[in-house]
């Protein structure tokens, strides 16, 4: 799960009384389900902020969506630790105060030092030197394992037989599981750092303790479950206490002022929206709509037309190379019994000269077009 200020974001639980047929909000990539299209939109803006961190990879700077499929990339990248050695390495990540670089070198030299059956490595053989091996049997002389029965390999990874060797004649030509493999592993397994401790079903499986040990006690407590660190916390404390207070004061010395400046309005900075500008003392008061005005010239089925190639022309003035008109005059040049009108040559020659030179693209675009039935 990504983690938010380098701890776990916990996700929303449907509700419980859930109507099957209530129309409600969900976020794909974490089917978490919202009544209040408000809230909903609220979480969604905080997952598309780059605020969030890859928990298996520590990458950060990402989406919550984005660090998902980081998480789902990097944890293929996890090696997989043999199960001899599995309960071995999370007893060392568990409450552990070191840091990631640390704890992954600690785990990685401990895992080198066991032997486990399986592992390919290099082994002593009197006739040939060092030869690639693989552990076939671990064999106990009374309580310490210090014997191991080996299958010889050529080049081609066949077995050509088989030995007992001692465990001094057994060396790793390459550690097995190197820092960098292991700390997406360490990160994957854990909740929490400073100190490290296990997922609750993860430490169940392998029978570890999830009781802090004696050493932690005074760093860390346990709240609803949850281990935490402290000296962090009381700091915490101590910072929203102490944020609580500067408001309290703040909102007395407020309070306090407010009585005393209650009387005077305080100036109006503009600009501001036109519904928020109070009338003037000599502005008219209008206590209903004005009706719309129907004084022109040219027919009322053709006003939409006529406030159509107006509001064109005015707009594209700059482009069409016109100087801008009124409205009025537009309408009497229209109107105009005369031939040769001044406005309306001109707009028809800034009209064709546009079309003139834009390399016939209108007119194919024109031609195009099937003819309607």
């Amino acid at each position: 799960m990504p983690l938010l200020k380098k701890k776990a974001f916990p996700l929303l639980e449907p509700p419980k009384d859930l109507d099957p047929n209530e129309l409600v909000y969900q976020v794909r990539f974490t089917k978490e389900i919202f009544r209040d299209y408000q809230i909903y939109l609220n979480r969604i803006n905080l997952y598309r902020q780059r605020i969030w961190t890859c928990k298996v990879s520590g990458k950060g700077n990402l989406t919550y969506e984005e660090a998902l499929v980081s998480e789902k990339h990097a944890t293929k990248k996890v090696p997989e630790i043999p199960k001899e050695l599995m309960a071995m390495a999370l007893c060392t990540i568990q409450f552990s105060m070191l840091s990631l670089k640390d704890l992954a070198d600690k785990i990685a030299a401990k895992l080198q030092e066991t032997l486990f059956i399986g592992a390919v490595l290099h082994g002593n053989r009197k006739k040939s030197g060092l030869c690639p091996c693989k552990i076939l049997k671990v064999l106990e002389e009374g309580t310490v394992k210090t014997k191991y029965e080996v299958a010889w390999l050529d080049r081609n990874k066949k077995v050509i037989e088989t030995a007992i060797v001692n465990r001094n004649d057994l060396i790793w030509k390459k550690s097995p599981f190197s820092r960098n493999s292991l700390k997406p592993f360490i990160r994957k397994s854990t909740y929490r750092s400073f100190p490290w401790v296990l997922h609750d079903k993860l430490a169940e499986k392998y029978q570890i303790s999830r009781d802090p040990p004696q050493d932690l006690e005074g760093k860390v407590f346990i709240q609803d479950g949850i281990v935490y660190n402290k000296r962090k916390k009381d700091a915490m404390d101590v910072e929203e206490s102490g944020k609580l207070k500067k408001k309290k004061v703040e909102g007395e010395e407020a309070e306090a002022t407010g009585k005393n400046n209650q009387q005077k309005e305080e100036p109006i900075k503009y600009p501001i929206d036109d519904l928020l500008v109070q009338p003037g003392t000599d502005d008219p008061v209008f206590k209903a709509r004005p009706l719309p005005s129907r004084d022109f010239k040219v027919p009322m089925d053709c006003v939409g037309d006529l406030l159509m190639v107006w509001d064109f022309c005015s707009s594209y003035c700059k482009l069409l190379h016109l100087l801008p008109f009124s409205l009025e005059d537009f309408e009497n040049a229209i109107c105009h019994k005369g031939s040769n009108v001044t406005l309306i040559v001109e707009t028809h020659s800034s009209l064709l000269r546009l079309l003139k030179h834009d390399k016939d693209e209108y007119f194919f675009s024109c031609s195009e077009k099937e003819p309607e039935h």
